[in-house]
């Protein structure tokens, strides 16, 4: 199974989509691993910009046994799908999942923000993106107004 899916992945990297998600098909009547085929299935899609298509892997993979971080990677990756379909209220789903799931795991922040952005709540995003900004720099110039940062960020329309 292993050695197919490197394989797989392999062809996906040089483009060879179909190629990459016919080797994978033969390996989704086995309940052991379907759902990891589903979901580099799902990633060959997406990359191939056919995302619509990708929806259904992805939401195949969540239904069979995944490690924990196919299982990030297969949120994660339906949620940003969702929101580059402009299906703004289920990829807010599948991000709230993902960050509860897994807490600790930054990345999906922005692309939290960014669906925030989109479905008009424009506060919550930049207060997100403020606080994302001061817990992760590696800027003196911004560590010397972090407090003030986050400060603001708590209430961007206050006024003082």
């Amino acid at each position: 199974m292993e050695s197919i899916i490197k394989q797989a992945i392999e062809l996906r990297k040089q483009g060879k989509y179909q190629e990459s998600r016919a080797l994978l098909k033969t390996l989704l009547n086995d309940e052991t691993c379907s759902a990891k085929a589903h979901l580099q299935i799902a990633w060959s899609y997406d990359n191939e910009g056919k995302e619509q298509e990708a929806i259904t892997h992805y939401l195949s993979s969540l239904s069979g046994l995944l490690s924990s971080v196919d299982r990030f990677d297969a949120l994660f990756g339906l949620a940003s799908t969702y929101r580059s379909l402009g299906m703004y209220s289920e990829a807010l789903s599948y991000f709230e999942q993902t960050l509860r799931e897994y807490p600790s795991s930054i990345e999906v922040q922005p692309f939290y923000a960014m669906c925030l952005y989109n479905l008009g709540r424009h506060k919550e995003a930049t207060s997100l993106l403020l606080e994302l900004l001061v817990s992760t720099t590696n800027s003196d110039a911004i560590k010397e107004y972090q407090r003030a940062i986050s400060l603001y960020a708590e209430d961007l329309d206050r006024k003082w």
